[in-house]
């Protein structure tokens, strides 16, 4: 059906990319800048339609910046033999002690900028962006756990003060950045002596093996045409 002319609609609609999902080391880089063209056409990793802009000239004002993550080790009876499905715990080594360092090595080692065509309007480190969703509270299991990117609750995302605009044909992308805990002080830690390396959060990423989830969503509100 063809679009009516001079008809528009409003909805409320989130757009996200992915960073990095799957399991096993990855190869994820520096200053990567999401809703690209990478995974357009993949909606497990994106719903943009689009590499850059919105489609057929829907505009958009973006109201709230989400950051999703989620870890997971695969060496516990979680994802061992089930049934016909086979034993993912003897293909990795990354536990949930390593998963649960990740959630803070990402939230306090990376920032992220969001550029509306070549300007940038919102700077912030990670954890400013809680996800406000996902799986929450206490695990009985010992080698289980459940951590999310704050307070599973929609009180607690990033609304920001002022809304975005997104106008017509006009190109946005969010650029995620990583920096390294520099060694203070020649890098000394008594007894064990210095330091091997600076702290590398995209280091610790992408060496970890197990299941790894790393998301940014834009949420706001979509025009578009009737058709």
């Amino acid at each position: 059906m063809a679009r009516l002319d001079g008809v528009r609609e409003r909805r409320h609609q989130p757009f996200y990319d992915t960073l990095v999902r799957g399991i096993g080391q990855s190869t994820v880089n520096n200053l990567v800048a999401l809703f690209g063209n990478a995974n357009v056409g993949n909606r497990a990793l994106t719903n943009l339609q689009v590499a850059g802009v919105l489609a057929s000239d829907q505009t958009y004002v973006i109201k709230v910046l989400r950051a999703v993550l989620w870890f997971q080790g695969l060496d516990d009876d979680e994802f061992g033999a089930f049934g016909s499905l086979p034993d993912l715990q003897t293909q990795a080594a990354g536990s949930n002690s390593r998963a649960e360092d990740l959630y803070a090595l990402m939230a306090y080692g990376s920032s992220f900028q969001l550029n509306v065509g070549d300007k940038p309007m919102f700077t912030a480190p990670l954890w400013y962006a809680p996800a406000g969703g996902g799986p929450s509270g206490f695990s009985t299991e010992n080698s289980r756990h459940v951590i999310t990117n704050g307070v599973a609750s929609h009180e607690a995302i990033l609304k920001l003060g002022k809304d975005i605009h997104v106008p017509a044909r006009q190109n946005f992308a969010v650029t995620i950045e990583f920096f390294p805990f520099a060694r203070l002080g020649n890098g000394i830690a008594a007894p064990a002596g210095p330091y091997a390396a600076d702290l590398s959060p995209l280091d610790y990423l992408n060496q970890f093996d197990g299941a790894k989830l790393g998301q940014f969503v834009v949420d706001g509100i979509q025009t578009r045409d009737v058709q």
